[in-house]
């Protein structure tokens, strides 16, 4: 039988330029390891606060030393993002909240309302509220915009 584990956790700053102060992760497992300050959620992850919602298999969460701040939150297997009436998919994703940066790799596609970006990797800034996406070259970035 399928358990999941409800876990308010790490009050932070900021994720992902958000105001909200928790985060909230539901998984069918979660692993602790105080000796490196790690922890990982898996099965069935999902983790979301008021402005964003992330789905994945697995989700690592590395704190500093101290425990007080996040130092990088990593998804991985079927990512979904969504945030801001955006949704991006993708088989890997990365935050590093001093950096405010995120960067999703592997068969990249991002949906707002109809419109389609499809790619190998997305990185984007938060800071500058910056994107770039890239493809290698068998498989170039694609963009289908639709005006509403």
């Amino acid at each position: 039988m399928k358990y999941f584990i409800f876990v308010i956790i790490f009050v932070f700053s900021s994720i992902f330029n958000s105001y909200s102060n928790e985060l909230k992760i539901i998984s069918n497992k979660l692993e602790i390891d105080r000796s490196i300050n790690v922890s990982v959620f898996t099965g069935n992850v999902n983790a979301s606060n008021d402005e964003i919602k992330i789905w994945s298999q697995i989700l690592t969460l590395k704190s500093t030393n101290n425990l007080d701040e996040i130092e990088e939150i990593r998804a991985k297997d079927n990512v979904k993002i969504m945030m801001e009436g955006i949704e991006a998919f993708g088989e890997e994703g990365i935050y590093i909240p001093s950096k405010s940066t995120v960067k999703l790799k592997g068969n990249v596609k991002i949906v707002r309302d109809e419109s389609l970006i499809t790619c190998d990797e997305l990185m984007l800034d938060l800071n500058n509220s910056t994107s770039i996406m890239t493809s290698n070259s068998e498989k170039r970035v694609e963009a289908v915009i639709m005006e509403n």
